[in-house]
């Protein structure tokens, strides 16, 4: 990852739905943390992965196919876990709101 950025799932909204401390379990239904945020690779602006505060420790793991269940109000992995690292917030540098705007006005060189 050459740029990650993060940005905080409370500046995320799906649906209406602020994306904040939403639950994030396993395929088994076990929870592994509420969601913090995204790391975010800048250069291809894609979500590299979800940062989720489990306990006393904030930790991110890879993205990964996910169903959202509207009755527990989770996400959901769909395959079996993925590897999971502790995540410093203050190692990747926040999205800004101009770093939004440049998939909408980029062209990439020739």
């Amino acid at each position: 990852m050459e740029h990650p950025r993060y940005l905080p799932a409370s500046r995320v909204k799906a649906g209406g739905l602020r994306l904040g401390r939403l639950s994030v379990r396993k395929r088994s239904g076990q929870e592994i943390g509420k969601l913090l945020g995204f790391v975010v690779e800048m250069s291809t602006h894609q979500i590299w992965g979800l940062v989720l505060e489990s306990g006393d420790s904030k930790i991110a793991i890879p993205m990964a196919p996910m169903q959202f269940d509207p009755q527990s109000r989770s996400l959901r992995l769909v395959q079996p876990e993925a590897p999971v690292g502790e995540f410093a917030t203050g190692s990747v540098p926040m999205v800004a709101d101009e770093d939004l705007w440049i998939p909408f006005f980029h062209t990439p060189a020739a």
